[in-house]
């Protein structure tokens, strides 16, 4: 992809620039809850996306303050991976982000070709929230997937208000709608105004397994007792095993699929 520039907002690959890739941990520290750093795919393959090979698929968006400095306001993520099924929605992994993230650099590494591109993370600055600056990004990986022939673009989208809602299934979640019949969750919405469809759940899509005075430090809670505990930030509970003095959070996620051309089912 090249440099493309609009309002002087500029969209930049990190294969552009390399010396910005630290920006990427930099905005993410600022938005994910900090025990999705503890994710051992995170911990394991992350890092991997950076590659010379993938360079190309994770993008930046730049601007500049009023003193004329450069910016960093938005970063995307994304991986290509091998899909053994592409015209079976279903056949997406129940595990999702941690599945794909770790499939994509397997897919890297084995030399086998990639026929599908999935989304991982789009992260937009808090103070440009509001802005169209993910629209933007989630066209450009459509572009993207083009551009080097994919056969799809898929995402195990994050619902970014179910954390408002801890009481509320996450099935039960999904099934909410707004007055037009849109999802009511707005990321989920956003993916589906710009043309996505819901296929499926991923009830397993990052798994973060640790100690119980980890999860202290990440938290700032205290787990007495064994049982499921809120965590804020969080989509599902953590569940504590006192006696095993560990806790385990397995966070669900959403399976979405964009139309890449007119005729993508």
């Amino acid at each position: 992809m090249t440099e493309e520039t609009c309002n002087e907002i500029t969209l930049v690959s990190a294969e552009e620039r390399p010396d910005l890739i630290p920006a990427f941990d930099e905005l993410g520290a600022a938005v994910w809850p900090k025990f999705i750093g503890g994710d051992e795919v995170i911990v394991k393959f992350w890092n991997g996306l950076f590659s010379e090979s993938l360079r190309r698929h994770q993008f930046l968006v730049l601007g500049r303050d009023r003193y004329g400095n450069e910016r960093v306001l938005a970063t995307s993520n994304s991986i290509p991976f091998h899909w053994p099924e592409p015209d079976d929605d279903t056949s997406l992994p129940d595990e999702g982000w941690d599945a794909v993230l770790a499939g994509g650099i397997e897919t890297l590494t084995s030399g086998r070709k990639a026929n599908a591109l999935s989304a991982l993370a789009i992260v937009v600055s808090p103070d440009m929230r509001g802005s169209d600056l993910a629209e933007r990004l989630i066209a450009n990986m459509k572009a993207d997937a083009r551009h080097h022939g994919f056969q799809a673009l898929v995402a195990p989208v994050r619902p970014t208000k179910k954390t408002a809602y801890p009481l509320t299934s996450f099935t039960d979640y999904m099934a909410w709608t707004i007055a037009d019949g849109a999802p009511f969750d707005p990321w989920v919405r956003k993916h589906w105004q710009l043309g996505a469809r819901i296929v499926k759940t991923a009830p397993r899509s990052m798994r973060v397994s640790a100690s119980l005075s980890r999860w202290t430090e990440w938290t700032g809670l205290r787990f007495p007792v064994s049982r499921p505990y809120h965590l804020e930030g969080g989509l599902a509970p953590l569940m504590a095993d006192c006696e095993g003095g560990t806790g385990l959070y397995e966070e669900p996620n959403v399976w979405m699929r964009h139309r890449l051309e007119d005729t993508d089912r």
